[in-house]
């Protein structure tokens, strides 16, 4: 189905970086022209609202990000029309992305994925404008799947202050700041176990399976290995005996992180 319509959003970090024009610029050369915009304050409930596939039990770290990311500064939305437009939106967001993006919560702008979605969240945040209001039609599911869930680590900490330290060393290139291997038991062999880029799992899931891989690990550790790892492909995130490395990989797979292995350090 050719979708006419589509929708770009720009985060804050493209207005604080005066980004916007080499977006729109972007928007042209892929044959779309913008028929309104729109400044937004995205809300906590907007985020939830938008990206429904992260709930607060399951999700509670990436959400924690999110709402420092997203909201309490304004986004603009852009409608787009042209051929094509949900796949023309999709890949100017990827040009963006390429050359400006610094990391999941630098990413400068959003698109949607699957056309069920992108119609959930152009009405969303198109709807209460009368020249916009027509609904987005989609013969796919509106929703994304659920996305795999990690421990509820409210519990353990408070959330908002943690993002807010963190905030700082997840900005800027290179992103994340690395914060080097858990030293686990034993003789040290050469070897470190190594987390790669996995997009099976969450921000959540893969800081739940190291809390249990690393024993002891602080929760700001554990959450600067992960994203690392995510834009590494490749980090270190133990050291140690032979044993003790084995023990963390099995660890890591039982809790269903497979981007994982042993290599020298």
């Amino acid at each position: 189905m050719d979708h006419p319509r589509a929708f770009l959003l720009l985060k804050p970090d493209c207005l604080r970086l005066g980004l916007s024009g080499p977006v729109e610029r972007a928007i042209t050369r892929a044959g779309l022209r913008i028929v309104c915009r729109h400044r937004v304050t995205l809300s906590p409930a907007d985020v939830r609202c938008l990206w429904p596939e992260y709930h607060d039990a399951g999700h509670p770290l990436a959400l924690a990000f999110l709402d420092r990311y997203l909201t309490g500064a304004p986004s603009e939305v852009l409608h787009l029309r042209g051929p094509d437009a949900f796949e023309a939106a999709r890949r100017v967001k990827r040009e963006v992305r390429s050359r400006h993006a610094d990391g999941p919560f630098a990413n400068v702008v959003h698109g949607a994925e699957r056309r069920g979605e992108m119609a959930r969240q152009a009405d969303h945040l198109l709807g209460r404008c009368d020249a916009c209001a027509e609904p987005f039609r989609s013969d796919e599911p509106p929703l994304v799947p659920a996305r795999p869930p990690g421990r509820d680590f409210r519990d353990d900490a408070d959330l908002t202050a943690l993002v807010d330290e963190l905030w700082p060393l997840v900005q800027g290139v290179p992103t994340p700041t690395y914060p080097g291997p858990v030293r686990l038991e034993g003789d040290d062999t050469g070897q470190a176990v190594y987390l790669g880029s996995d997009r099976e799992n969450t921000l959540d899931s893969t800081v739940t399976a190291l809390w249990h891989a690393l024993p002891g690990i602080e929760l700001r550790h554990a959450v600067l290995l992960a994203l690392h790892a995510g834009w590494s492909g490749g980090t270190p995130i133990a050291v140690g005996g032979r044993r003790a490395l084995d023990d963390c990989l099995r660890s890591l797979r039982a809790h269903g992180v497979h981007a994982c292995g042993q290599g020298i350090t």
